[in-house]
């Protein structure tokens, strides 16, 4: 399995719509694809960074579905990013393999 972050720091001017275009569009846009094990929000608790911290996680059998999200899903993330929340939200993509879960 693999694990696909997305870390976000919003401003804190923008950090209310950002959570709340994830939770209500973006998120569900993931789910609809079905193509994803899950997909989650998570709020940084202890983030050194100015504004607020996000984390999107999204869980995929394979790199092949990473490869989908990349190409058809995430470009409404970035499009938004680039376009609403100009020099106002950072982002930060890793893939991370699964080696042990309990």
């Amino acid at each position: 399995m693999i694990l696909y972050n997305i870390t976000v720091i919003a401003d804190n001017d923008i950090k209310d719509e950002f959570r709340e275009w994830t939770i209500h569009v973006f998120l569900p846009s993931l789910a609809k694809a079905g193509l994803f094990k899950s997909q989650s929000l998570l709020k940084v608790i202890d983030s050194p960074n100015e504004g607020e911290t996000f984390c999107i996680q999204i869980i995929a059998n394979s790199n092949k579905e990473v490869t989908l999200l990349q190409q058809n899903h995430l470009i409404l993330l970035h499009e938004k990013s680039k376009d609403v929340w100009l020099n106002k939200i950072y982002l930060f993509e890793s893939r991370m393999e699964y080696l042990a879960m309990y």
